[in-house]
């Protein structure tokens, strides 16, 4: 490796040379790295903080630093400092330059596991404070659950009833083309109601509400937890989870049956308009769709509804109190209580299915 020489320590030369520090991560152990610094007579700001970095590199990667330093520029600085304390893991960058597969997958698996344990900790929190809430119902803020319902339930009624029109005419026109040609397009009627009461009505509200409310609640408990703001309640000894978590998520599971009923008797309305195209009486639609539609079905689908909001407000929350104090720790947690989101209610959707096909509900 060819030396590193600094000729002064104006920015802009510092700004040259920290690039030669990807080639000190790629450096052999026991090697050695020649720092030139004989023009230097005395240090910046900048060049202090490049011979941090740099021994930190180095100590690391158990990379040895020739330094040629006549006039004594670097020895106060590393004076100040013990490099002996840093590890690689500390040094490695967030793409995991420098690191073997192994040792890669090793830190992807280790950050699921601290990760599962973390989600189990609030999990677990949560609970305790749910018990609790049960037992002193005075502590619970109304006030601030009602806001998050308005925001998640009312706010998000255009879209979710226009998603639940649009998905009653495409279900409509999708199965029509093909029963029309046996002549019975009127069992269309029977296949909305079933399909929206069941199945679609609450699944496709629920990943609405993962997108808009999810990641509101995490983009904005993640904000807090940046701005330091939940360090503050803790400090004043009021748990955060009580404050913030509770409210959102008794807010999600009542909102998510209401936004459930408004998207299936859109998306019936919108079956009932493509029948009504095709010569088959409103009422006739009606008719079918009260003799098909029982009363278990309904609440079994609103009762799906309300565990979904649980889910979407639980990821959400938590996704918000694990941010990360960086640039993109919010965006970050946003992405992450929308995808955990949408995993956890198609999961969860499947294991209903299964449950219900094996006691024949």
């Amino acid at each position: 490796m060819r030396p590193i020489v600094i000729r002064s320590a104006g920015a802009d030369e510092i700004a040259r040379a920290w690039g030669d520090l990807r080639r000190v991560d790629r450096q052999r152990k026991g090697s050695e790295v020649m720092l030139d610094v004989s023009a230097l007579t005395e240090a910046s700001a900048a060049f202090e903080a490049f011979v941090v970095a740099l021994d930190r590199h180095a100590t690391a990667r158990e990379v040895a630093v020739k330094v040629v330093d006549p006039n004594g520029v670097i020895a106060p600085i590393r004076a100040r400092y013990d490099f002996s304390a840093y590890s690689e893991t500390e040094i490695g960058g967030a793409d995991g330059e420098g690191l073997s597969v192994a040792a890669t997958v090793g830190r992807c698996v280790c950050g699921w596991w601290r990760s599962f344990w973390d989600n189990a900790a609030f999990l677990g929190e949560t609970a305790v404070w749910t018990i609790g809430m049960l037992w002193h119902p005075g502590r619970f803020r109304f006030r601030d659950s009602a806001l998050a319902f308005e925001r998640a339930g009312f706010d998000g009624l255009p879209i979710t009833t226009l998603i639940g029109f649009l998905l009653g005419l495409i279900l409509a026109f999708e199965s029509a083309a093909s029963l029309r040609m046996f002549g019975v397009e009127v069992y269309v009627a029977d296949l909305i109601a079933i399909g929206l009461f069941r199945e679609l009505g609450p699944l496709v509200t629920a990943i609405i509400l993962a997108g808009r409310s999810g990641s509101a609640f995490a983009a904005e408990i993640g904000t807090m937890k940046v701005d330091e703001e939940l360090d503050a309640l803790t400090t004043f000894g009021l748990p955060p989870v009580q404050f913030l978590v509770l409210p959102r998520v008794v807010a999600a599971m009542l909102a998510m049956p209401v936004l459930t009923i408004c998207s299936e008797l859109a998306g019936l309305v919108g079956g009932a308009i493509v029948l009504r195209l095709m010569d088959v009486p409103t009422v006739v639609f009606w008719s079918h769709v009260k003799s098909t539609s029982t009363l278990f079905m309904i609440l079994f689908g609103l009762g799906k509804s309300a565990l979904f909001g649980l889910l979407v407000g639980l990821i959400g929350c938590s996704a918000g109190m694990r941010t990360r104090n960086t640039a993109d720790g919010v965006g970050v947690a946003a992405t992450n209580a929308v995808v955990g989101g949408i995993v956890a209610i198609a999961v969860t959707d499947g294991l209903l299915a299964v449950i219900c096909y094996i006691f024949g509900v």
